[in-house]
């Protein structure tokens, strides 16, 4: 089992160009949409990076060098009214995928951002028997605690009370998910400290509590 995590590059934010969509969903049409967002990012140059997998917009942080991450926060920034920046400035979408083998067990969906890394380390401080909900934006799932196991469900848009019988899709031990997150954690304030270079280097203002807020760190 390993835990990445990633942001999320959007075509659309960063394409010169008016390119038409995959008609089908990217689980259908997955090398389809690889090739519309590959095309999309490249009008800014961002060609070198990789998405998780074929028809995702997730890319892990680790991945990303210093001229991407450039293009990408200027991109995020373009439009900030510096007088109130800190009401303007939001997380980075994204979040953390669970990966086990081949298969992508969790991944953030719909309004999900790299602050949601604080969802998941409340794990160890609030899990029981009883399913509870983790956010990683909608539809998001639920956790349970079983004699040193965390059993994770399938994607929901339902509370437990509306659920009947929730059923567990996958469980990792709670020390190698506590490693996991540690690493994560590691990974975050590192990605937090690259931002915060990047904008000094391009002269943006309020560099520390920007990279702070981007990630989710403030």
């Amino acid at each position: 089992m390993e835990l990445i995590i990633t942001i999320e590059i959007k075509p659309h934010d960063y394409a010169k160009n008016e390119y038409e969509s995959p008609k089908g969903s990217a689980a259908d049409y997955a090398d389809e949409w690889n090739a519309y967002w590959l095309k999309s990012i490249s009008d800014s140059h961002l060609h070198n990076l990789k998405s998780i997998k074929n028809g995702s917009f997730l890319v892990d942080v680790a991945s990303i060098h210093e001229t991407a991450l450039e293009i990408i926060l200027q991109q995020q920034l373009e439009d900030v009214e510096w007088d109130f920046f800190e009401e303007q400035i939001g997380k980075l979408s994204g979040g953390i995928v669970v990966k086990e083998n081949d298969n992508f067990r969790i991944e953030p969906m719909c309004c999900g951002d790299i602050g949601t890394t604080k969802d998941w380390e409340q794990i160890f401080e609030t899990a029981t028997d009883s399913w509870t909900q983790l956010w990683i934006g909608h539809p998001w799932v639920f956790y349970k605690r079983n004699n040193g196991i965390i059993e994770f469900s399938d994607y929901t848009e339902s509370t437990p009370e509306d659920l009947k019988d929730i059923k567990s899709l996958f469980s990792v031990s709670e020390t190698d998910l506590k490693n996991q997150l540690s690493n994560i954690r590691k990974q975050q304030d590192e990605f937090e400290l690259s931002i915060r270079k990047v904008l000094n280097k391009i002269d943006i203002p309020h560099a520390e509590r920007v990279s702070k807020l981007m990630t989710g760190n403030g």
